[in-house]
């Protein structure tokens, strides 16, 4: 028997030159299924989000292409509408001729004040002004529902209104007031609809602007709107002014009579109580009672800072207050203390303190010291007195005040009754004055107040088209095509339901990745079965063989895998090309490679080896027992491989695979080759793939990104795991690196080259002289 391939012995921690297997893409073993699928998190990855848009390019464009020429000729089709402009100021406060309030008080907030005239210029009353001033009925311009004699038809809808609304017998006064109400409806509601206000941000400026067909309308519009609603504005002043003079007339004449009778009831009660005045400086009582109150609230204020100053003195001593520290005399006998006591330190340096001189100047020190202090305990002494008599001051005037109270006390109590018959008499003759002078304001401010509103621009005659706005639309239509077409991908997106990631193949089904095979280019179409030996350069030849290292590896703690059945979930997604290529790969290994054509129902390999491969018959007709081992196996043109292929198409191809023949060869052929690969049928709708599966050391999937569907493959998964089969992983086959914007996947398993070519196409090293690879750099 033969080893392995030199491959296979390297350990785990060795290191290579091939790309490592990602953590996410180990191999799970059938035993090591969970129960239940992990399920992928719902995160948005802005690379797959790209991936989907460059995907989806086509339909986008489409989508943006269809709503970008839709509105280009619904915008060139449109009536061209022309929007005369004017502007408006208004004043918080009117101007005055006079002194003298208005009637109508304006509001002092801005927002609210410019709110409240734009409801007054889209009122009813004011636009139907308008439509009268300038006779809109009978303009076919702005009634465009006129007839040829000038008369408003108001339309089917309007007649057969009237037909319901109308009741027999009613008359035709009644028909012809509902048609006139009717069209005033409807022409208050267009002129409204064409007309635009809107304030200026942070002023008291309104914009006007009339939307017509017809630019000369719109101009005069704007013009007549303006001078009518000032007119409007006056005259509603002028209404206000009269009925409120009508109504101050019996309001002076009520007040008058409540002041006379007022101040007859004051005066007879201050006769009655001897009451001359209230006032603090004519009563004597209020008088006394303010000034103790004054001296007391001085005497107290005293009393808090001495009483402050006294405690701190008694808490901290006197000798850190500012009075005792600028004293002169203190400083003085301090400086003395500080010269006598450096005059004694000087002394004890050179004599002892017995020293007479010593002696002399410790007594010196002792004298200054006695004189400070009772220059400190007579300045404490005097804080102490001065709180004392503050103290004493305070006391005698609280008493005073509290018998200055009582008197004032006393004195309100009599008072109570005059101050209220007081304030009656005030308030009415303040109602009284105030109304006099109202009604007399009201007569000579009517007609004389300036408007608060002033014209700043008359509208002109627009010379261009206010809409459509063709750069607008077409700028518009584009981003809502764009909008369109990208909801139109991620919607197809979303109910696409293959697999669209490598990552949610071991996020979602928990399967490893034994490689990744880009799509191969269109010259190697007609000779991709075996491009792994035409040319071992190309990007798929080396991700085959990077898979077939990937496997190796996997495997190689368990002594490998003699036995792999290459599968796929559906038909078309390239397994018997791989399964070929692999086949290549491990023979160029040095493996002595079987590869067998397990697929009964459509075989295909017998079309990749020669002719002469097919020898005398086939895998069914071993199993059916017509054919020996040695009758149906062929060698193939390439060192190391053998064929068997699936011979004829039999009527049942699962009981074949599941005979105890099948079994009894496999076992048999692990005595003559190192490596067996079974090309299976499709997993979806046959039992063949699990009578496989079970028969073999390791399953491999094929799948392919935009095309494996996520309920097959999870179909395919919960199979095996009720069978207890063994899925290596899986190979992802045609991934379009192209397509895939950002992908890592686009240098997945390319190796690199130096340029030093001959004309051949052959590379050598720069030494030696033969022909090598390149160790590949990192991708």
């Amino acid at each position: 028997m033969r080893e392995n391939g030199p491959l296979d012995s390297l350990p785990s921690g060795s290191p290579s030159f091939f790309p490592a297997v990602h953590p996410s893409q180990a191999v799970v073993h059938a035993s090591e299924f969970p129960a239940s699928f992990p399920q992928a998190e719902d995160e948005i990855d802005l690379r797959d989000c790209l991936e989907v848009l460059v995907r989806r390019k086509w339909l986008i464009g489409g989508v943006l292409f269809a709503v970008f020429v839709t509105t280009f000729i619904v915008t060139l089709a449109m009536t061209p509408i022309y929007k005369a402009t004017g502007k408006l100021e208004f004043n918080l406060q009117p101007p005055k001729v006079t002194t003298f309030e208005d009637m109508l008080v304006p509001q002092t907030q801005t927002r609210e004040f410019m709110n409240t005239q734009t409801k007054l210029l889209t009122s009813d009353s004011l636009a139907w002004r308008v439509i009268e001033t300038l006779d809109l009925v009978h303009n076919p311009r702005f009634n465009t529902e006129i007839t040829a004699e000038g008369e408003d038809s108001g339309g089917i809808l309007s007649d057969l209104r009237r037909m319901l609304t109308t009741m027999p017998g009613q008359g035709e006064d009644l028909d012809a007031q509902v048609r006139e109400a009717e069209v005033q409806q409807r022409l208050l509601k267009v002129f409204l609809d064409n007309l635009e206000i809107k304030a200026e941000r942070d002023t008291t400026i309104l914009n006007l602007a009339f939307s017509s067909p017809d630019p000369a309308l719109a101009r005069d519009v704007v013009n007549t709107f303006i001078g009518s609603f000032i007119a409007w504005q006056l005259d509603k002043k002028i209404g206000a002014a009269g009925v409120a003079n009508e109504q101050l007339r019996k309001q002076v004449e009520v007040a008058r009579i409540r002041l006379e009778k007022s101040e007859a009831e004051m005066n007879a009660f201050a006769q009655k109580a001897g009451i001359v005045s209230l006032d603090s400086r004519m009563n004597l009582v209020y008088k006394q009672l303010e000034e103790i109150n004054s001296a007391l609230a001085l005497a107290h204020a005293q009393r808090l800072g001495r009483e402050a100053l006294d405690a701190q003195a008694r808490e901290v001593g006197v000798s850190a207050l500012p009075m005792v520290i600028d004293n002169p005399l203190i400083q003085e006998l301090r400086q003395q203390y500080v010269q006598l006591e450096s005059q004694y330190e000087d002394k004890l340096v050179v004599f002892k303190p017995d020293y007479p001189e010593a002696r002399r100047l410790k007594a010196r020190l002792d004298d200054v010291a006695s004189k400070i202090r009772h220059e400190e305990s007579r300045i404490q002494g005097g804080i102490r007195n001065d709180y004392l008599v503050a103290l004493k001051n305070e006391e005698s005037l609280r008493t005073q005040a509290d018998l200055a109270k009582t008197s004032a006390l006393d004195l309100n109590d009599r008072a109570t009754q005059y101050k209220i018959l007081e304030r009656e008499v005030e308030t009415n003759k303040e109602i009284h004055q105030s109304l006099l002078q109202r009604g007399k304001e009201i007569d000579a401010t009517v007609g004389t107040d300036i408007s608060n509103i002033q014209v700043v621009d008359h509208a002109l005659l627009p010379v261009k088209a206010d809409k459509p706005r063709i750069q607008l639309n077409l700028m518009l239509s584009i981003g809502i095509g764009l909008l369109l077409g990208v909801a139109a991908a991620f919607l197809l997106e979303f109910l696409d339901n293959t697999i669209k990631s490598i990552d949610e193949i071991t996020d979602r089904f928990g399967i490893g990745i034994l490689g990744v095979l880009p799509e191969a280019e269109k010259k190697f179409a007609d000779r991709l079965d075996r491009l792994v030996v035409s040319d071992p350069r190309a990007g798929f030849s080396e991700a085959i063989r990077t898979t077939r290292v990937s496997i190796q590896l996997s495997t190689a703690a368990e002594g490998g895998t003699r036995t792999l059945l290459i599968t796929s979930t559906s038909e078309g997604e390239g397994k018997s090309t791989i399964a070929v290529n692999m086949a290549l790969t491990f023979a160029a290994a040095g493996d002595r490679v079987l590869i067998i054509d397990a697929d009964l129902r459509r075989p295909r390999l017998h079309q990749v080896f020669s002719p002469s491969a097919s020898g005398g018959g086939g895998l069914s007709e071993l199993l059916i027992g017509s054919k020996s081992l040695d009758d149906v196996i062929c060698a193939t043109e390439h060192e190391n491989l053998f064929f068997i292929p699936a011979g004829l198409v039999p009527p049942n191809p699962a009981e074949l695979l599941a005979s105890r023949r099948m079994r009894m060869y496999l076992e048999q052929l692990h005595e003559d080759f190192d490596r067996i690969i079974i090309d299976g049928p499709p997993s979806v709708g046959f039992a063949d793939v699990l009578v496989l599966s079970s028969l073999a050391s390791g399953v491999i999937l094929i799948s392919t990104l935009g095309r494996t569907h996520r309920q097959a493959l999870r179909l395919f998964r919960r199979s095996l795991l009720n069978i207890n089969a063994r899925l290596l992983g899986t190979i992802v086959n045609r991934l379009n690196v192209q397509n895939r914007f950002g992908d890592y996947y686009s240098k997945y398993g390319r190796y690199y080259y130096h340029p030093y070519a001959y004309g051949d196409g052959s590379t050598e090293r720069a030494q030696g002289g033969v022909p090598q690879l390149e160790e590949p750099r990192a991708s």
